[in-house]
C-alpha cells in the first residue's frame, strides 16, 4: 500500500548512475520539475516532447555538470525502474540491444508520456505538504546548500528553511586556516570580532562524499562562494583562479571576477592545510563551467 513514508523511501533509494565520482543529477532534477508542476495542479502525465525535453535540458545545463551533450530522455525512461514512475505509449519503442532503451527520437515519435503512478500521484495531489517534503529531501540529498535554495526558489517550493547540516568545527577550522579572509579576493570584513559574509565552502560537495576537513574547504566571501558552487569560478591544479567564459556583467563584475583570473589564491600558512588535489580535480570536472 502506498504511503507518504514509502514514497519518501523510494525516492531516497532511486538508482543514480555513479562512475569515478561524476555527478548525475538527472533523475533528481526530473523529479523536482515534476513535483513543481504537480504543485501547480498539473495532471498525472507529462508528454516527453512538449513538456519534459526542453525544461529538463535547461535544468541539466544550469544545475548539472558541464557535458558535451545532455540527455533528458535517459532519466525520463530509466525512472520507471524505481517503483513509482509510469510511462505510457511505449509499445512501439524498441528496447532491444545492450542498452534496453529506445532512441530519444522514439519517445517523441510515439508520443510517450510519463509521471508518478496512480497511487502515488493520489498522495501528492492531496498533500502539498508532502510535495514540499519530498522536494526538500531531494534537494538536500543531491545539491549543495546554495544550489538547494536557488532551485527551491525557482521551482516554487514552500520550504521555509533549508536544513543546514553545517559542521561548526569545519567552518571554524577553515576560516582560521585561511586567516579569516576570502581566498579569492581577500575580503575580511568584521563587525567587532565577528566575520561578516565569510563562509567555509566545500570543494567537493558533501552530497558526493566530500569530507568536512580543512583540505576540502576554502574560505570564501558570500559572492565568491555562490559563484564557486555554480561553477562560475574555480581553482586549477596550480591553485590559480579560473573564471568561466560565461561570466559577464558590468565593471563591478569585472573587478570581482575577471581581475582575479589567473591569480594565485591566498593559501593557508601551513602546507598540510592546502586544498587536496583530488578535491580540486573533482570541482574542476564536475562543477566548474569552462
Amino acid at each position: 500500500m502506498a504511503s507518504s513514508k514509502s514514497l519518501q523511501q523510494a525516492i531516497s533509494s532511486i538508482t543514480i548512475w555513479r562512475k569515478d565520482g561524476q555527478r548525475a543529477p538527472h533523475k533528481p532534477l526530473l523529479l523536482l520539475y515534476a513535483l513543481s508542476r504537480y504543485k501547480q495542479g498539473h495532471g498525472r502525465f507529462f508528454n516527453y516532447d512538449t513538456e519534459i525535453r526542453e525544461p529538463l535540458h535547461n535544468l541539466l545545463e544550469r544545475f548539472g555538470p558541464q557535458r558535451a551533450q545532455y540527455r533528458p530522455d535517459m532519466p525520463f525512461w530509466r525512472l520507471q525502474g524505481d517503483g513509482f514512475w509510469e510511462l505510457i505509449n511505449t509499445e512501439r519503442c524498441s528496447t532491444t540491444g545492450r542498452s534496453k532503451e529506445p532512441r530519444a527520437g522514439e519517445l517523441i515519435e510515439n508520443n510517450v508520456s510519463g509521471g508518478f503512478d496512480e497511487k502515488h500521484y493520489a498522495l501528492l495531489v492531496n498533500s502539498k505538504t508532502l510535495i514540499n517534503t519530498l522536494a526538500q529531501q531531494i534537494l538536500e540529498s543531491h545539491f549543495t546548500e546554495s544550489i538547494q535554495e536557488e532551485l527551491a526558489d525557482e521551482l516554487g517550493f514552500d520550504i521555509q528553511q533549508i536544513r543546514k547540516y553545517r559542521d561548526p568545527l569545519f567552518r571554524q577550522q577553515v576560516l582560521r586556516a585561511y586567516n579569516y579572509q576570502c581566498t579569492i579576493c581577500g575580503f575580511n570584513m568584521r563587525h567587532d570580532n565577528t566575520s561578516i559574509a565569510l563562509e567555509a565552502a566545500h570543494i567537493k560537495w558533501k552530497q558526493h562524499g566530500g569530507p568536512c576537513e580543512i583540505t576540502n574547504g576554502l574560505a570564501l566571501c558570500a559572492i565568491h562562494h555562490k559563484a564557486f558552487d555554480k561553477g562560475a569560478i574555480g581553482v586549477d591544479e596550480n591553485m590559480r583562479v579560473q573564471i568561466s567564459s560565461a561570466v559577464n556583467g558590468n565593471s563591478i563584475v569585472s573587478r570581482l571576477f575577471w581581475d582575479f583570473s589567473g591569480a594565485q589564491i591566498h593559501l593557508p600558512m601551513q602546507k598540510q592545510n592546502y586544498p587536496q588535489d583530488s578535491f580540486i580535480a573533482w570541482h574542476a570536472r564536475e562543477i566548474f563551467r569552462k
